[in-house]
């Protein structure tokens, strides 16, 4: 039996700031035009297979034609998808080091080998030593995060463009799941430029609906084309799609709760980058990276104040989901008296 990497779930109770989630929720009237859409399905008749509604709905808010759109149970599976697709025994897959821990995997799952760039401490690469590494490594395809989890660090898209133009004979993916949160570019604006380009996006994160495990697949129509031949019928369920297909049509909402976590981001950030105990970096996503070698008991005063986060065990790293500002509050609070030695 082949070995997978598996991959541990965030699970706790308290103030939740592990996951990476949009704590701000959707409105009340959201929320009952949701509820008078889902009343209105036919739960005696399988999905649309062909996601009309929902891919329209996300093309229309992106300013991406449908055809170019393939959506799955979360963007991780249409990570899982691709990788499946392109990649099996013996096959190479090139990504960063630190990234996120669901591509070893599905890699895995496919008998695949991950190889890793070490990035510098804030996520920062050069990018003329990661192309050769990939190249020199035999890389079949190149997959990485843009912002980068966990560092939150973002590549312009000169960059993305320079990687998509460097491997033009394998597949590229970029992996935007935080890009909502950046100032910086989407690779979506070179899918029509580069046929080896692919984007994957999700609603769990800046759209706050996490719960209903909704992500796409983009890339150029022709390629698409094929790989929608190749799917899954029935990936998502009615139920998902239409209540996805509610919020898109809200998504000025989404914008205004980006900001303010930007807004929120910027706050907790200013407060922490003098600490004395902790070593804090910028992000362009919805959470801040960072390290302290007396990480063990900071843990612990977050964990009397009822706060978890992301603890990467057995290194002096950790990762805080930007909150509710009174959650933030509660943060700043203890990582205060963190750092008066208390």
């Amino acid at each position: 039996m082949k070995e997978i990497q598996t991959y541990a779930a965030a699970k706790s109770s308290g103030i939740l700031l592990n996951a990476n989630e949009n704590p701000l929720g959707i409105s009340d009237e959201i929320r009952q035009e949701i509820l008078d859409a889902v009343a209105e399905i036919d739960f005696a008749r399988y999905p649309d297979s062909d996601q009309t509604e929902l891919l329209e709905a996300y093309g229309s808010f992106m300013g991406i034609p449908s055809e170019c759109l393939l959506a799955g149970n979360g963007s991780d599976q249409m990570l899982g998808f691709v990788i499946g697709t392109f990649l099996g025994k013996g096959k190479k897959l090139c990504t960063l080091s630190p990234d996120f821990s669901m591509y070893d995997y599905y890699a895995s799952g496919y008998e695949a080998e991950v190889i890793k760039f070490k990035t510098e401490k804030d996520g920062s690469f050069r990018l003329e030593n990661f192309i050769s590494f990939a190249k020199e490594n035999g890389a079949d395809m190149i997959l990485f995060s843009n912002p980068n989890n966990p560092s939150g660090k973002c590549l312009p898209i000169t960059e993305i463009e320079q990687i998509a133009d460097s491997f033009q004979d394998i597949p590229v993916v970029i992996d935007e799941a935080y890009m909502d949160f950046s100032d910086e570019t989407s690779a979506l604006t070179l899918i029509d430029s580069f046929s080896s380009l692919y984007v994957t996006r999700t609603l769990s994160k800046a759209f706050g609906m996490a719960a209903i495990r909704t992500g796409f697949l983009v890339s150029n129509a022709e390629n698409m084309k094929k790989l929608k031949a190749q799917f899954v019928p029935y990936a998502l369920n009615s139920v998902s799609m239409k209540i996805a297909s509610v919020v898109l049509r809200h998504g000025d909402e989404a914008g205004k709760q980006i900001e303010t976590i930007k807004a929120e981001r910027k706050r907790v950030y200013e407060a922490l980058k003098d600490h004395p105990k902790i070593e804090i970096h910028n992000s362009e996503a919805n959470f801040l990276y960072g390290f302290s070698k007396e990480k063990d008991a900071m843990l612990e005063l977050l964990k009397e104040a009822g706060v978890t986060i992301r603890n990467y065990k057995g290194t002096d790293a950790f990762r805080i989901t930007i909150g509710k500002k009174e959650e933030n509050d509660i943060v700043l609070k203890a990582l205060a008296e963190f750092g008066e030695g208390l």
